[in-house]
């Protein structure tokens, strides 16, 4: 069997230490994400989930917003709960803002990345991991993305793990409470953005008020709950975009003719 070239060996230890700083680059999302990862593991034990729902749900949904949303919304204790289509629709609503994130994380790939290579990026796709991606200034590869991906995905999965023994072996009446920690954690999220952006904040309490409305609506017509959420969120989110588009949006195509194209230097006539 022959031997790899030096080329090669070359490449592939450049790439395991690549790898590794991603992976130390991980380190603090490996750490949020088990946080997260263990209160939402006590809520779904409030709700009564099933014990093999929560790994499994931790494999298939990286996401904490999406996951937070499905085991708020289906509630085992309750035959009310959420419906399949209402759940797919809300956590489809919650992960559109990842194909934007996407993009910028495509930007920063090599120019020559494979179809793998760009899938294996794509699954990587969150909120944390892409915020530390982009604001590297070297050039990403997969290698490093990997790493990324693999630290936080680890610290995910143990939080679940660690969040199910926990509440398996604490009396219900401390594992009860936890179940406000996940609104606890959306109103973290939420209030500092609101307090940055006048438009942001608007939004957020365009929906509230949206969603209070359909609330006060009369049984035969108000919509499930998370319908009404996605409703409020989605219809506040447009709204505010149109009537707060960004600094410099249109501004070019707002501009005269004269500023478009102005005219050469030397005192040329006007028509």
């Amino acid at each position: 069997m022959a031997s790899s070239s030096p080329a090669t060996r070359l490449e592939g230890e450049k790439a395991a230490a690549t790898f590794r700083r991603g992976l130390v680059d991980s380190l603090p999302i490996c750490i949020g994400y088990c946080a997260v990862s263990f209160t939402l593991s006590a809520v779904a034990a409030a709700h009564r989930h099933p014990f093999w729902s929560g790994p499994l749900l931790a494999l298939a949904q990286f996401s904490g917003t999406s996951h937070g949303a499905i085991v708020g919304k289906i509630d085992f204790r309750s035959a009310a709960t959420a419906g399949f289509g209402e759940v797919f629709l809300l956590c489809v609503a919650l992960n559109l803002r990842y194909a934007l994130m996407a993009m910028a994380l495509a930007q920063k790939l090599p120019a020559g990345a494979s179809l793998r290579d760009r899938i294996l990026a794509a699954m990587s796709v969150t909120d944390e991991i892409v915020a530390v991606a982009v604001s590297r200034p070297f050039a990403l590869t997969i290698a490093y993305v990997g790493g990324l991906f693999a630290g936080s995905f680890l610290g995910w999965n143990a939080g679940t793990w660690l969040g199910l023994a926990g509440t398996s072996l604490l009396p219900p009446r401390f594992v009860a409470p936890l179940g406000i920690a996940l609104y606890a954690m959306f109103v973290a999220i939420v209030v500092p953005a609101a307090r940055a952006s006048r438009r942001t904040l608007c939004a957020v309490v365009l929906a509230i008020a949206m969603n209070l409305a359909l609330a006060a609506l009369p049984d035969a017509v108000k919509p499930p709950d998370g319908v009404s959420m996605l409703l409020s969120g989605v219809t506040a989110a447009a709204a505010c975009a149109f009537a707060f588009p960004p600094k410099g949006a249109g501004r070019e195509s707002a501009a005269p003719d004269s500023e478009k194209h102005p005219e050469p230097k030397g005192g040329g006539a006007r028509p």
